[in-house]
């Protein structure tokens, strides 16, 4: 049950996560490394979806834990205020701070299936 949970969770977060990224960016794609891991973090999920089946918990365990480091990184980068990256407005921030939650819970389901 726990592993059918966590799959449902990475495949509806990388969805949001490429249909978010996408829609924030349309028309003014900024430094490219900031919004370049964003789709390797849906790749990475994707993949331990669907794919890699053997080593499907290696593959989701990656793909939460990055998706957790950059979210982290997103969140401090736009909270500095001394960036040379436009700040967010606090709606994104709280989203931001929702997948970290998501990520972290994503960790922690992984880790506890059998």
């Amino acid at each position: 049950m726990i592993k059918k949970i966590n799959l449902i969770i990475a495949t509806v977060y990388a969805i949001v996560l490429a249909l978010v990224e996408t829609l924030l960016n349309w028309g003014n794609w900024q430094y490219a490394p900031l919004w370049i891991v964003d789709y390797l973090i849906v790749i990475i999920l994707l993949l331990g979806v669907f794919v890699y089946k053997e080593s499907q918990r290696k593959v989701l365990l990656l793909g939460w834990s990055f998706s957790l480091g950059v979210m982290y990184m997103a969140l401090f980068i736009n909270l500095e205020p001394s960036s040379t990256l436009t700040t967010l407005d606090s709606n994104i921030l709280y989203s931001i701070g929702l997948a970290i939650i998501v990520s972290f819970v994503g960790i922690v389901l992984t880790m506890i299936d059998d």
